[in-house]
């Protein structure tokens, strides 16, 4: 038995008894003038907060949100102390009775998760509870006169003086401060508001409305205590009916999870009949939920992927603030995936309800919708039929085929004939193991190219089953689509080697233009300083001469300074190049290897990306350190950037990545970034060596 999960052992007996002696306190106070209005205000406004926290709190034990409702309610109890006709109690209740308007703050900004969210709404809350205390604090020590009976109230044990002008200061200081706790409270729900899903929203609606108003009640209520007792009494009084509203709205929240978990358990047994389709199973669960956006995803065992309702495959997204992924499994074994509003976190009876239930109705249709990805997967194979088809056995016989163009035949004669006899050894093993993949349940696709009188055709083959012992093997002609591809990769090399063309030229530039004439004004300024004590005419003939070359060579560098080609890697290598990069970064950057020379075009790929890569690091990651991994991995030379900064790179917003992306793919490499919101970026580049 623990706290969290029986808080009414413990909180229910308290409020009871704090709630009898905020009475006995009230009612027998010397200084009161409305008691029995006082009493009864108190026992209900606290006593709501605090039965409706409970039941908040036993509920969702994991959720703060019912034990700060129980803290607002005993913050009104602790007000009460005020009332005692005594010097302690009297005290303690004029320091600590406001903290309760902080506690209610806390609890609308952190509803309905019971968490603060941001930064800004926890340093808000701080500074509520700061000003709930040290402004009372203030007003008891400087106090106006006394307006109580003589020796009807008891002695305020933090006095000091009845100095107006002090507590005129601190009395306007504090009341600026807390309207300004107030508005910035209000903005902040509001800007939530904005930003919550229609789920969260629906959830929010109810409370947000009577918090915003009481926030807003309290602001106006401040200014205007001052200066119009009327106008105060009005404004509490409906101050009171919204604030106490909050915890009646809090049950009718939770009171209505209840129901639509009940309805939405109907509506899965009921209106989801036995022999409904996929789409229906979804449009249930939708109305279950009460969420439109929700997404089906189906478990297929055979593709190892999820497919949508239609059967089409589909990749769960990312969890995010607005959408999430709720997996459904059946002894460890996937099943299902509901892709729905962030929102029905908040509600998880409602949720964890429906999904146990749904997932019988998943599984029921799972082979259905297995049925329609197949379906889907045989059609997409018929639609990109060509001319050229073979039957195969399992052994690698020719049992049929079909050639509308005999000239695409390698032999005449087919049928009868096995692989081995039609083809070279090494492409009818590749055909062989492909079909024998595709009789597994894995339709599979290779390349090859053939020589027909002197000439290379390049082909595509796929395979599907087409019974258990055998195989189609459908083939169509790609030559023009190679050379195409060839073409477009010899442009790209071109280019790249036109560029790198184009730094080595800007390099020599340099050398032979400004560098050239640094040195000449540095033999300029040695005349210069040899004659200054016996012809200083002269001398400044020479400093003015080589003002001007300065100047020249200025605007040199400034031309080229852009389009150098780092003269450290032609003359020492990658490793010297990356040890350059790594010794300018502003963080620590550990680098691993490389182990091995490396081809000059893929050495200058590996720098720029990492180059690239240690730029967008300095401007973007907030990261601390930075690893740099150079290796020959299968053939290729493996490049890799990893910092543990924010993440959320989008290689499709900027020309830096794009551009890198270019010069790895003119290399027949790949460029791959993976940069998930807050778990850092890593950017990997695989580059043939061949």
């Amino acid at each position: 038995m623990t706290l969290a999960r029986r808080p009414w052992l413990y909180f229910g007996p308290a409020a009871l008894v704090a709630g009898a002696i905020a009475v006995a306190l009230t009612v027998t106070s010397d200084h009161e003038q409305h008691p029995a209005l006082a009493t009864a205000l108190g026992l209900f406004v606290s006593w709501s907060f605090i039965f409706a926290g409970l039941i908040g709190w036993s509920r969702r034990p994991t959720n703060r949100t019912g034990m700060l409702m129980v803290a607002v309610g005993f913050g009104v109890l602790v007000g009460s102390l005020s009332e005692a006709n005594y010097s302690v109690p009297y005290t303690l209740g004029a320091l600590f009775g406001s903290l309760f308007i902080a506690a209610f703050i806390h609890l609308l900004l952190a509803y309905p998760g019971g968490e603060l969210i941001s930064r800004k709404a926890r340093a808000l809350v701080i500074a509520g509870y700061v000003t709930a205390f040290v402004a009372p604090l203030l007003d008891s020590m400087f106090p106006k006169r006394q307006t109580c009976k003589p020796h009807a109230c008891p002695d305020n044990l933090v006095f000091i003086s009845h100095n107006q002008s002090a507590h005129a200061a601190q009395t306007a200081f504090w009341t600026a401060a807390s309207v300004l706790l107030f508005v910035a409270a209000f903005a902040l729900l509001v800007g939530r508001w904005r930003r919550a899903t229609p789920t969260l929203r629906r959830m929010l609606r109810l409370v947000y409305l009577a918090g915003g108003l009481s926030v807003v009640l309290l602001s106006i209520g401040f200014i205007a205590a001052p200066f119009s007792g009327f106008g105060a009494t009005i404004v509490s009084v409906a101050l009171i009916v919204t604030f106490t509203a909050v915890p009646f709205l809090f049950l009718a929240g939770l009171l209505g999870t209840t129901i639509a978990r009940g309805a939405g358990l109907g509506t899965i047994f009921s209106s989801v009949p036995e022999r409904a389709s996929p789409g229906e199973v979804q449009e249930g669960l939708r109305q279950a939920l009460r969420d439109e956006t929700a997404q089906v995803a189906y478990w297929y065992e055979e593709g190892g992927h999820y497919v949508d309702v239609d059967g089409n495959r589909f990749e769960l997204p990312a969890d995010t603030r607005r959408r999430v992924v709720t997996r459904l499994d059946y002894a460890d074994a996937p099943v299902a995936a509901i892709v729905h509003d962030a929102g029905l976190l908040e509600e998880p009876e409602l949720l964890d309800g429906i999904a146990n239930a749904a997932r019988i109705a998943l599984e029921r249709d799972k082979l259905l919708v297995e049925v329609r990805a197949r379906a889907q997967r045989y059609f997409a194979l018929l639609q990109a039929m060509p001319d050229l088809m073979f039957r195969i056995s399992r052994d690698g016989e020719y049992l049929s085929y079909n050639a509308p163009n005999p000239s695409d035949l390698v032999q005449d004669e087919v049928v009868g004939k096995t692989l081995w006899d039609r083809l070279p050894d090494a492409l009818a093993d590749r055909v062989l193991a492909a079909g024998r993949a595709a009789l597994g349940g894995m339709p599979h696709v290779i390349e090859y190219a053939l020589e027909f009188e002197n000439e290379t055709r390049h082909y595509e083959g796929r395979f599907a089953a087409s019974g258990d012992e055998e195989f189609l093997m459908i083939v169509r002609e790609i030559t023009e689509r190679k050379r195409q591809q060839q073409e477009l990769e010899a442009s790209r090399q071109r280019i790249v080697a036109a560029g790198d063309d184009a730094r080595r030229k800007l390099e020599r530039n340099l050398h032979d233009g400004a560098q050239q004439r640094l040195v000449s004004i540095s033999l300029s300024l040695r005349l210069a300083q040899s004659r200054l004590g016996k012809d200083p005419g002269a001398a400044e003939e020479v400093l003015e001469a080589s003002r001007e070359e300065l100047a020249r060579a200025l605007e040199e560098l400034r031309e080229l300074a852009r389009g150098i080609h780092p003269a450290i890697l032609t003359d020492r290598g990658l490793d010297a190049a990356l040890e350059s990069l790594a010794s300018r970064a502003t963080l620590p950057v550990e680098i691993d290897g490389p182990h091995a020379t490396l081809p000059a075009p893929v050495e200058a790929a590996a720098y720029y990306v990492v180059s690239e890569a240690l730029a967008n690091v300095t401007k973007y990651a907030q990261a601390s350190s930075v690893k740099v991994t150079v290796a020959q991995v299968n053939g290729c030379a493996l490049v890799e950037v990893a910092d543990d900064g924010v993440g959320g790179a989008d290689p499709l917003r900027g020309s830096g990545l794009r551009g890198l992306a270019d010069r790895v793919a003119s290399l027949n490499g790949k460029l791959a970034v993976d940069s998930p919101p807050g778990a850092g970026t890593r950017i990997r580049a695989e580059i043939p060596l061949e």
